[in-house]
């Protein structure tokens, strides 16, 4: 299985996620406090999740990590609320999986990968 094919599908998936969210369900408001957070984590999926191969684990290790903890923000907002929004818990355990699938990924990629561009 390719870790980092398999990531790049789910960050499109999560960045649409997004994008479908704030366009339908009026979080497009300019009160809404999650709403620059909410976009910059749609954009920064999807082109973390765009960019060339070397450059994509590393580029969404720093996406996933970074959504899930805009969105765990965004579950608090609810908690204090009375609420809770089982939606985005489900996307924060996909981030989280997906950030400890990429840390492995990048942990044990092979050592030629590891040493480029060092003097040998």
């Amino acid at each position: 299985m390719n870790i980092v094919a398999v990531a790049r599908c789910v960050a499109a998936i999560m960045s649409l996620i997004m994008a479908v969210y704030l366009a339908l369900d009026g979080a497009h408001r300019p009160a809404n406090l999650f709403l620059w957070p909410d976009v910059a984590v749609a954009v920064v999926l999807a082109v973390a999740g765009a960019l060339p191969s070397r450059y994509a684990p590393a580029a969404m290790l720093f996406a996933f990590g970074w959504s899930g903890g805009v969105i765990t923000t965004s579950i608090f907002s609810y908690v204090v609320r009375g609420e809770f929004a089982w939606p985005n818990l489900g996307l924060v355990l996909i981030a989280m999986a997906m950030t400890a699938l990429l840390i492995r990924h990048l942990a044990t990629a092979s050592p030629d990968r590891a040493t480029t561009g060092a003097v040998r």
